[in-house]
């Protein structure tokens, strides 16, 4: 349930666009979890080939200061999310 929402959610931010990346911090505020369990679910939908994550870039920081990785939904995030199931497995 929560990777779906996630994966909705970056899916929205990048216009469905596999060339369009957003910082992981405005993904972990979007949601509402806890930063550490919002992580471990893009980890989980990286390890399911659903969204990349760029390397951090020491030194580069958002607007509160702290560091991000750009994150970007690929072309198997987007046919998830078209399927009918509401679960990913």
């Amino acid at each position: 349930m929560w990777q779906r929402k996630i994966l909705a959610r970056i899916a929205e931010k990048t216009h469905s666009n596999v060339d369009e990346f957003v910082p992981d911090t405005s993904i972990i505020d979007d949601v509402g979890l806890p930063k550490e369990e919002t992580r471990k679910y893009l980890h989980e939908l990286q390890s399911l080939e659903m969204i990349h994550i760029d390397q951090r870039i020491s030194g580069t920081a958002d607007e509160k200061g702290r560091e991000y990785r750009m994150i970007g939904i690929t072309k198997e995030g987007i046919k998830e999310l078209a399927s009918e199931d509401d679960e990913i497995i």
